[in-house]
């Protein structure tokens, strides 16, 4: 939820969309038009697909399918389904694009429902929510680590 939240803060969309607030005003792309807006837009929409991939390499298993090894599908009960290589690489870039489409649709979803933030309510999120979660999240991770080693 922290990844999501910054990701979502770092792409600048609803409901962190201070510099140009689209639903109200023109915004600062009044004096482009044609290609120039449209490559705007585009940069706009890549930040949040690269945030969806992010998210999905990161914290949704990427490229794997359960089950699915190198030779094709081996399951706990003994039972096997030999697959080529190439189905099993098909599978594993259908499962990430599949994966990653579910992330915009879920960042939509969040873009559609939260209302703009005003930017004291952004900054006591980021100082009095984010951040200290954060923090919380390094040192709980260095005590389990820790914890483990021992």
């Amino acid at each position: 939820m922290l990844f999501l939240t910054a990701g979502i803060a770092a792409t600048k969309r609803i409901p962190f969309d201070f510099p140009e607030g689209e639903s109200e005003i023109i915004g600062y792309f009044v004096e482009y038009s044609g290609m120039k807006f449209g490559m705007f837009a585009m940069a706009d929409f890549l930040e949040t697909v690269v945030i969806a991939g992010m998210a999905t390499s990161l914290f949704l298993g990427g490229w794997q399918v359960p089950y699915l090894g190198p030779s094709g599908f081996g399951f706990p009960w003994g039972a096997t389904i030999a697959l080529p290589h190439p189905a099993v690489v098909g599978l594993q870039m259908m499962a990430f694009t599949l994966k990653v489409v579910l992330m915009l649709w879920f960042l939509m979803l969040v873009r559609w429902t939260l209302p703009r933030f005003r930017y004291d309510q952004a900054m006591r999120l980021g100082w009095f929510g984010l951040f200290p979660l954060s923090i919380l999240n390094i040192v709980v991770t260095g005590a389990i680590l820790l914890a483990r080693r021992s």
